[in-house]
């Protein structure tokens, strides 16, 4: 099946929420999961974003407070812009339903990011080098969250590595007695259940299961027709 059009990325609690709570739902992914996901995807019950982004940025900085308030507003940077390129290709789509999500509901996983890459950093070099010379470390994002707002549950996870160079000037520059650098190309990844439309699939399968039924196996009808377009693509002739 297209990458592009089934779920990428399912959390295990979910598919235990699904068995525990919502056997009606479980029945459709029993009979067939890809296209049940596919179905409620495109009616807005999960959504899925997933990108690479790459950014190379430079600024002076006074002090180690000043530092770290750069990286905060590098990893905001990187969320953001992300976000905003996914809403734009959105509008161009107009088959895909998906909700984009307010960027402030994503304050503490920008937060949470941030402390890992400042963290780690302070592990390496927990001082800045000595006058007029450049220390320089890769730092690994591996860092994962959930939360959950008005009945919807979120998850993500932030891939990677980002080079981190400090440079110490031997001489102030316009106030500053620091540079520091950020560049890589970290990978992003949010999924959300909106557990409320979840329910109300859920009640409609139940009330009448073969016309779901028959919902999904059209669908599974459109996913292996685009499957074999993209095999045929793929092949040269």
């Amino acid at each position: 099946m297209s990458e592009n059009i089934i779920v990428p990325y399912i959390p295990s609690d979910i598919l235990t929420i699904f068995e525990q709570n919502y056997p009606y739902i479980q029945e459709l992914i029993n009979y067939k999961k890809d296209a049940t996901l596919a179905l409620l995807k495109g009616q807005g019950a999960m959504a899925f974003y997933d990108g690479i982004f790459g950014f190379d940025v430079k600024k002076d900085v006074k002090d180690w407070a000043e530092f770290v308030e750069f990286s905060r507003n590098y990893t905001y940077k990187f969320v953001q812009e992300g976000l905003q390129k996914y809403q734009n290709e959105e509008k161009n789509n107009e088959k895909k339903k998906f909700q984009i999500l307010d960027l402030g509901v994503l304050g503490p996983t920008i937060e949470l990011i941030s402390n890992a890459i400042t963290g780690d950093y302070l592990e390496r070099f927990p001082k800045w080098p000595n006058s007029g010379t450049t220390q320089e470390d890769y730092i690994k994002l591996d860092t994962k969250g959930y939360f959950e707002k008005n009945a919807t549950k979120y998850y993500w996870i932030c891939r990677g590595r980002i080079l981190v160079k400090d440079t110490h000037y031997s001489s102030p520059r316009n106030g500053c007695n620091y540079r520091a650098e950020f560049s890589g190309k970290p990978e992003f990844q949010l999924a959300y259940f909106d557990m409320d439309k979840i329910k109300q699939y859920n009640e409609m399968a139940k009330n009448n299961m073969n016309k779901l039924k028959e919902a999904v196996d059209k669908i599974e009808e459109k996913l292996i027709e685009q499957n074999f377009k993209n095999l045929l693509i793929s092949i040269d002739l």
